[in-house]
């Protein structure tokens, strides 16, 4: 049920509470009688091999990594780097930014 709440959340138009909890009820009655632990077990084991997840995780990576479209801006605090201008790590430079101590 928590789960068809959060991806009715992200809908543009949220579903009624009733038309939540039908579908929540719906997939717990085709789950109950569909699946059991050996089945289930099974499901997992054929999709869950290290060639598929290998698979997987290449798709993530390429998506992961990919460039920003909108490029880097000029005048960030990234881009600029003051912290090795000052000759202090960035986390140290961000804690003393968050102090207020540098600019």
């Amino acid at each position: 049920m928590q789960r068809v709440e959060m991806y009715n959340a992200s809908l543009p138009v949220p579903l009624s509470p009733a038309e939540c909890r039908a579908i929540g009820k719906s997939i717990a009655k085709y789950t109950h009688r569909n699946f059991t632990p050996e089945t289930f077990a099974q499901y997992v084991a054929d999709t869950h091999t290290p060639e598929i997840q290998a698979t997987r995780g290449r798709k993530g990576g390429k998506i992961g990594g990919a460039k920003s479209k909108r490029g880097a801006v000029a005048t960030s605090a990234r881009t600029l780097k003051p912290w090795e201008t000052l000759g202090i790590s960035r986390a140290w430079y961000y804690q003393l930014k968050k102090r207020g101590l540098v600019e």
